[in-house]
């Protein structure tokens, strides 16, 4: 039952989560072209996609009811990943002068797991180890 559940949640994160990634690289190509450097590109980026994310993960993905607290958790974790990314841009644009083109994408696909962990954590308001503790 459990790895069912586990499994129609994974399939729908990837739908949702597919979307949400799409629209993402859709912002930043868009904007690199544009000629917006891909900093406040990924601030814009991070500002459009989050509330849609979770959106989609809470109704669709998790099934679950909108809430402030899991609203917090869900940026908490959104938060994460978007230094994860920023920081895998940099290595990438700045570091390895890759274009944005190309940074993007790869980037997306290095977080999209950690994403998904960290949603499922906020959404369905998970308890981490130290408040299991208590």
């Amino acid at each position: 039952m459990i790895g069912r559940t586990l499994m129609r949640q994974s399939t729908r994160y990837l739908a949702g989560g597919l979307a949400c990634a799409l629209l993402h690289n859709v912002i930043m190509i868009a904007t690199s072209a544009w000629g917006m450097p891909y900093p406040p590109a990924l601030v814009l980026s991070f500002s459009v996609t989050t509330p849609i994310g979770y959106a989609i993960h809470s109704a669709y993905t998790f099934e679950t009811r909108y809430s402030t607290r899991r609203l917090q958790r869900f940026m908490a974790g959104a938060v994460s990943g978007f230094v994860v990314s920023a920081a895998l841009m940099v290595l990438f644009c700045s570091g390895l002068a890759m274009p944005v083109a190309v940074a993007t994408p790869i980037a997306t696909v290095l977080v999209f797991f950690w994403n998904f962990a960290l949603a499922r954590w906020a959404i369905l308001d998970l308890l981490t180890p130290w408040e299991r503790l208590r």
